[in-house]
């Protein structure tokens, strides 16, 4: 679960990257420095205060659920929770990956396609995207990495029936008092990092 957790945050988180990072740096909207702000704008709010937002928003006794719609929310810990919040977290990560390698681009080699008959979406699944897939592979690996050892999302959204590989580790060490299980876990986590990133490099 911790895995597949990792994986699904990590590849949204990447896709919302690009695309701010995409409009930023290749067109000519006029709202750039509004469009850095949002995308920046995660890393200065912890972790825990998104949880809370999520949970005073949209929990039993939400402000929109019950005093918005008029209804009663249902229980917001779970996946799902888990998921909107660590991508909200995460994903100014690989913004900034890909901001990088997208402005190293020249612009005239996608300038020399465009003149050699390629449209713009022609030219950006052949020049644009092949030139820019190590850093979408960096801000996976980051963001996946980042995913897989958070612990205070897990704790706050995760429920109680919800167990994270992080968590596992204090649980053992906090509440079963058992060293050795807590080892193991952050050894089992440890590889399937460093397998990742090792199969990517």
């Amino acid at each position: 679960r911790t895995m597949l957790l990792g994986v699904i945050v990590a590849v949204i988180a990447t896709f919302i990257g690009y695309v701010f990072a995409y409009t930023i740096t290749r067109t000519n909207v006029p709202c750039k420095g509004f469009l850095k702000t949002i995308a920046t704008l995660p890393i200065l709010s912890p972790p825990f205060i998104l949880c809370l937002s999520i949970i005073f928003l949209f929990g039993r006794q939400g402000l929109i659920t019950k005093s918005l719609l008029g209804i009663e929310g249902n229980d917001v810990y779970g996946m799902g929770s888990l998921i909107v919040v660590q991508v909200l977290s995460f994903f100014p990560i690989a913004y900034m990956t890909l901001s990088g390698i997208l402005s190293s681009i020249d612009a005239s080699v996608e300038d020399a396609a465009c003149n050699m008959g390629a449209s713009r979406w022609h030219t950006f699944w052949t020049v644009t995207f092949p030139l820019s897939l190590p850093g979408i592979i960096s801000g996976c690996v980051l963001v996946f990495t980042m995913s897989m050892t958070s612990y205070v999302t897990p704790k706050l959204l995760g429920g109680s029936k919800f167990r994270m590989m992080a968590t596992m580790v204090v649980q053992e060490i906090n509440v079963n008092f058992d060293w050795g299980a807590a080892s193991a876990i952050s050894y089992i986590l440890l590889a399937v990092i460093l397998a990742v990133q090792v199969v990517v490099v």
